[in-house]
């Protein structure tokens, strides 16, 4: 998280507080259930979200964790046990929730802003930002790994695409999988590769839009799916499949890719 630590506050505010103490919900009413999967409950009561952490034992019925939310997820209260309270005083803050993942939060956030959260890799060649997508095993850290020392590495599993008035950037993480290198610089969005494993390293442009629509969306980092969500989100991947080039990415482990990437980023490909 120290990476992507800034000395003030911006423009834009999300206000996140922490409470180290599990409230008694007894008899409390919390609305109606939207969602129940561990490690998961999620209800609306309101114009507030609140999500419980949940145990997959159905003999556990405390919540481990409680998070209350207002309806844009600009502010929320995170309940936690004390022992969290120690052990951050000790080794400081490990994410921004607390959650075991932060894209919940974020990926609700980005969706009011033009901005979207990816199951990708995301790297800086030469100055443009390249975005690797693919599910798990796809060869997402493969990639990273081969370009290793030759592109600024922003994250090798979830990559912030959002688009500003001069076009859509990617964004680094701090949600990396294999390969732990992170960043939190940012790159104009010279174009989507999906990948494929193959015994040959070419890149294959792509041009119907529907179907890029679909790979992109399969690829869509979901929190809850509310209707305040998935409009703006279906708008964003809709902008990306049309105005961003997008190619099959067909490689092996030989690391001839990077010099067709190289070239792809010099514009001699197009």
């Amino acid at each position: 998280m120290k990476p992507f630590e800034v000395p003030s506050p911006g423009k834009d505010l999300v206000t996140l507080r922490h409470v180290f103490e599990i409230p008694s919900l007894a008899n409390k009413d919390l609305g109606a259930q939207l969602y129940r999967k561990a490690p998961w409950a999620i209800y609306r009561k309101g114009d507030s979200f609140i999500y419980l952490s949940i145990s997959p034992n159905p003999n556990d019925d405390e919540p481990h964790r409680v998070a209350t939310f207002n309806s844009d997820f600009s502010r929320g209260t995170i309940y936690s046990p004390p022992a969290e309270g120690t052990r951050i005083r000790n080794q400081g803050l490990p994410s921004l929730t607390l959650f075991p993942t932060d894209q919940i939060l974020v990926a609700q956030l980005l969706a009011a802003r033009q901005g979207c959260y990816m199951h990708a890799a995301g790297l800086i060649l030469n100055g443009q930002g390249l975005l690797f997508v693919g599910h798990s095993e796809a060869g997402k850290s493969t990639t990273t790994l081969m370009l290793k020392g030759q592109a600024e590495i922003l994250c090798d599993d979830r990559i912030i695409v959002r688009r500003w008035p001069e076009g859509f950037k990617i964004h680094g993480t701090w949600s990396h999988g294999d390969v732990p290198d992170v960043s939190p610089n940012s790159a104009p969005l010279k174009a989507v590769l999906f990948l494929e494993k193959s015994v040959d390293n070419r890149l294959q442009p792509l041009h119907e839009r529907k179907a890029i629509f679909q790979r992109l969306l399969a690829c869509l980092i979901r929190p809850l799916a509310t209707r305040e969500w998935w409009v703006p989100s279906l708008e964003v991947i809709e902008q990306i499949s049309r105005e961003v080039p997008c190619y099959e990415m067909h490689f092996d482990n030989s690391g001839k890719i990077v010099s067709v990437l190289k070239d792809l980023v010099d514009d001699e490909i197009r």
